[in-house]
């Protein structure tokens, strides 16, 4: 009754010819009746995120004027270093920040500001939305993946970093599961010394709630300066636009593809995606553009890289030389492993050596005899010939490439599918 009061009145010809204005506040457009909302009378002002300049000129003002009596902003370094890592915070939350430096009299540090942002950004959006994450390992404890982790180093990085016109606005990682993706690529994360910001779920159970969260996250991004943003198992994060889709999901992938391409974020927001299954990706989500400019296959180790996580995964359990023939006999009983394959491998020779108390190299043969693959090899196949497809660099490739062989991809594919594979 009252939207209708409302609807009535401000559509009213003698209210539209007068000087008055009614002013609707809200977090989201989203929250407002959507019969309201679409008046052609109603307009939308959107308050963003203050940007760098705006916190800088805030810092500024607050050291002159607005300091508690007595008490000194200790700054680490200059205000326009503590603008720039105060990216995502709202004026209240940044001036909270600095009464806080002056009355603890303490230096105010980077590692305290970052701190102070992740919590708030956190409190904003929720816990189970977003993450921010630094991890353990960087590519240098990355094993095997030789040419992978150079590919990372030389042209990645760098790109990732830029700010200019060689930066990308995202990539993709796909190969089939248990191949190391996270493992690899939270490394190049821990490598970064930028914001990384781990995207966990965006959805709600409640009405209009996913508009909302999405756009708090839109309006934080568009506030931050050179982050990565981490989605794991992408495909279950952003579904299909198809009209099978549900409005909600087709409107939220929508939002999340054209904020991939916003110009205005290229150079300070980098998407990373990962997943398995690349296939279930929208292809408007593939598309170069936004995370089809590269996309990085993860396979399974191959020639040298297959010995280099062999040795790995039999340093912890002996020491010693093993005879080049035995060595190549656990070659052939580890063929078809993955990264995973091999650090289960690691776990259970480390059980047996917890039980046995040192570990012979017949000892070490037998464990690895004992062992069978888990029924996933038609599906990882279908899983690694989709990464081929999709790839997007040659050189990234086990083999040469040629339309010929990009055929026979296809054509394999095709048989899995005819059996019921389709990963």
């Amino acid at each position: 009754h009252r939207i209708s009061i409302i609807q009535d009145w401000i559509s009213d010809s003698e209210f539209m010819k007068s000087t008055d204005t009614v002013v609707f506040i809200s977090e989201s457009k989203s929250l407002v009746n959507s019969r309201v909302v679409r008046l052609p009378q109603v307009v939308d002002v959107e308050i963003p995120s203050p940007e760098v300049e705006a916190r800088r000129h805030f810092i500024s003002w607050f050291n002159r004027t607005q300091k508690p009596a007595n008490k000194e902003l200790n700054l680490w370094g200059s205000q326009s270093q503590l603008a720039v890592l105060t990216a995502g915070l709202s004026i209240q939350a940044l001036r909270q920040l600095l009464v806080s430096a002056c009355y603890s009299g303490e230096k105010l540090r980077p590692e305290t500001v970052i701190e102070k942002v992740s919590e708030f950004i956190q409190a904003q959006l929720g816990e189970d939305v977003v993450e921010f994450k630094k991890p353990a390992h960087t590519l240098t404890d990355i094993v095997g993946n030789q040419k992978l982790v150079a590919f990372l180093k030389d042209q990645i990085i760098p790109r990732i970093t830029s700010t200019g016109k060689d930066s990308i606005s995202g990539l993709s990682v796909c190969g089939p599961i248990g191949s190391g993706k996270t493992f690899i690529f939270e490394g190049l994360a821990g490598e970064l010394d930028i914001p990384v910001l781990v995207l966990k779920n965006i959805r709600s159970m409640w009405f209009g709630q996913t508009d909302v969260i999405f756009e708090r996250l839109r309006r934080l991004l568009m506030a931050l300066v050179n982050v990565l943003i981490f989605v794991d198992e992408a495909d279950t994060q952003f579904g299909q636009v198809g009209r099978d889709a549900h409005a909600t999901e087709r409107r939220l992938t929508g939002k999340i593809q054209a904020m991939m391409s916003d110009p205005q974020l290229r150079g300070n927001i980098t998407w990373l995606l990962m997943t398995a299954r690349i296939y279930n990706l929208s292809p408007d989500l593939r598309r170069e553009g936004r995370v089809g400019d590269i996309v990085i296959p993860v396979l399974d180790p191959i020639g040298e890289d297959r010995e280099t996580f062999l040795r790995w995964t039999l340093n912890n359990v002996h020491k010693g030389e093993i005879p080049q023939e035995t060595f190549d006999h656990m070659l052939v009983l580890t063929e078809g492993y993955s990264a995973a394959s091999f650090a289960s491998l690691r776990a259970d020779l480390e059980a047996a050596k917890a039980r046995e108390g040192t570990l012979s190299v017949d000892e070490i043969v037998d464990v690895i005899s004992d062992r069978i693959l888990p029924n996933i090899g038609p599906i990882r196949r279908y899983q690694m010939l989709q990464a081929f497809l999709n790839c997007t660099r040659k050189s990234l490739l086990p083999m040469e490439y040629s339309p010929e062989i990009r055929e026979s991809w296809l054509q394999q594919i095709a048989q899995l599918e005819a059996l019921g594979v389709r990963g």
